[in-house]
């Protein structure tokens, strides 16, 4: 498990304004709403399957070479 440092504590603390054993002990809801209370707008979850992740457009177009298909050139090489 991940640990943080007191003086990451502190900091939280204050730009939150909410003690950092408090804010470890919310909930999502409490969460979306102490969000919600701090930007002054709810945050959307919107799961739209048009704006999944696909990667690297350069790596799909072939403009970047990857380690795999350099290792692969050379042991054709070798061979």
């Amino acid at each position: 498990m991940a640990t943080i440092s007191e003086e990451a504590k502190k900091v939280l603390e204050n730009s939150l304004g909410l003690p950092y054993e408090q804010l470890c002990g919310l909930d999502i809801h409490e969460e979306i709403a102490f969000v919600g209370s701090k930007t002054g707008k709810s945050p959307k979850f919107i799961h739209d399957p048009r704006k999944i992740g696909r990667g690297n457009p350069l790596l799909a177009q072939g403009k970047i070479t990857t380690m795999e298909e350099i290792n692969r050139k050379i042991d054709a090489l070798r061979t």
